[in-house]
């Protein structure tokens, strides 16, 4: 009995010494994987793809009569997805078109007018002159008593005629010499605002085609055939298939190795941990998330409990990689920041790239429309 009692102790010393080897074990083999690895990287599972997200919004108000795309579908960079009834607009198109066509011949009959002005006040010079000369004769007669007060007045009066008769036409010529504003056609304000009219209504009738600003896939479409669009109206939205980026919500306690330029492994939800995305932390930003919310937390009331704030930490990721492992708007990731450089200022002034994104769907539109305002005018000088 004393026998099995030494052999069991035996036993439960060898378990327990065991145990406390293993434990010793794995808190050596902790502290190396700390100081060795474990420091240096940060982690956190509050992570979140992102992406600008492009709205199209109709340039003029109308009802549309053609939509040619769906939810997840791939469109191209002008690819026209919709049109607004253009049967209104191709009407003020036309009469801006006539208008300036008018335009142009009223200011063709004012030439001809202010040339006409111009004649008749040499004619009117030639009067005055006349009516000078023969003023001055008879003055003289009259003097001479040669010929009667009546006679002499009746030349007077014939003198003061032709001056006003000059006035006249001199200010005929001017009003429409001020009308003209010079010889350049395309200088006349009416002309000009005949032109500008004429553009407003091509530029608005191309505006129908309800093109997309950006390619990508379609992640909402808010309008069909026979619904009412105006310029507020969101009717659709793109998403690129490049320019993706993270933002990961690092607790305030995890920052504080956390630097600008820090490379950074992430691991999608989508695709497992067999699928490896690489990154580097481009911006920290300047307020924890709860600062920013429509309505801030106010820890002013004495009720006060103390919670650890997240702070969002801004990873560009590989664009190569995304073409191979496409990413969607708020997928989730796993993000591991290496910190070993931490020999730089966690927030410091730099030099973000910029956002290059922009489009210009209508910069031919007024070329044209100024092409076609010069087509009438010649044809109609």
């Amino acid at each position: 009995m004393q026998d099995t009692n030494k052999t069991n102790n035996k036993k439960r010393n060898g378990i327990l010494i065991f145990f406390i080897i293993l434990i010793f074990l794995s808190i050596i083999g902790y502290l190396f994987y700390y100081y060795l690895y474990g420091q240096f990287y940060e982690s956190t599972d509050d992570a979140y793809v992102k992406q600008n997200i492009v709205y199209v919004t109709p340039q003029v108000s109308g009802v549309i009569d053609e939509v040619n795309i769906n939810t997840a579908q791939y469109v191209k960079y002008k690819e026209q997805i919709g049109h607004i009834d253009s049967k209104d607009i191709e009407i003020a198109f036309k009469n801006s078109k006539n208008n300036l066509a008018q335009s142009v011949r009223d200011i063709k009959e004012l030439h001809k007018q202010k040339d006409k002005a111009k004649a008749l006040i040499s004619l009117r010079k030639i009067q005055v002159d006349k009516a000078e000369s023969d003023f001055k004769r008879n003055q003289i007669l009259f003097s001479n008593k040669a010929i009667s007060k009546e006679v002499y007045d009746n030349f007077k009066y014939a003198l003061e005629e032709a001056k006003e008769n000059l006035n006249i036409a001199k200010k005929n010529y001017l009003s429409i010499k001020v009308l003209l504003k010079g010889e350049n056609i395309y200088n006349n304000p009416q002309i000009k605002k005949a032109v500008l009219a004429l553009e407003k209504a091509y530029i608005n009738l191309k505006r129908c085609d309800i093109l997309s600003p950006k390619s990508g896939i379609v992640a909402k479409k808010n309008f069909s055939v026979g619904s009412h669009v105006n310029p507020q109206t969101i009717i659709a939205a793109i998403v690129p298939k490049m320019g993706f980026w993270v933002d990961a919500n690092f607790k305030e306690t995890k920052l504080k190795n956390i630097r600008i330029g820090q490379s950074v492994k992430l691991y999608s939800d989508v695709y497992g941990k067999n699928i490896v995305f690489h990154g580097k932390v481009v911006g920290i930003l300047p307020g924890t998330g709860s600062a920013f919310s429509l309505l801030p937390a106010q820890n002013a009331t004495g009720n006060w409990i103390k919670i650890v704030q997240r702070v969002p930490v801004r990873i560009s990721l590989d664009q190569k990689e995304l073409q191979k492992h496409p990413l969607q708007v708020g997928n989730s990731m796993e993000v591991y920041v290496d910190t070993h450089i931490r020999n730089k200022k966690r927030l410091k002034k730099v030099k973000v790239q910029k956002l290059n994104f922009k489009t210009n769907l209508y910069k031919d539109a007024l070329k044209n429309a100024k092409k076609i305002a010069e087509e009438i005018i010649k044809k109609n000088l």
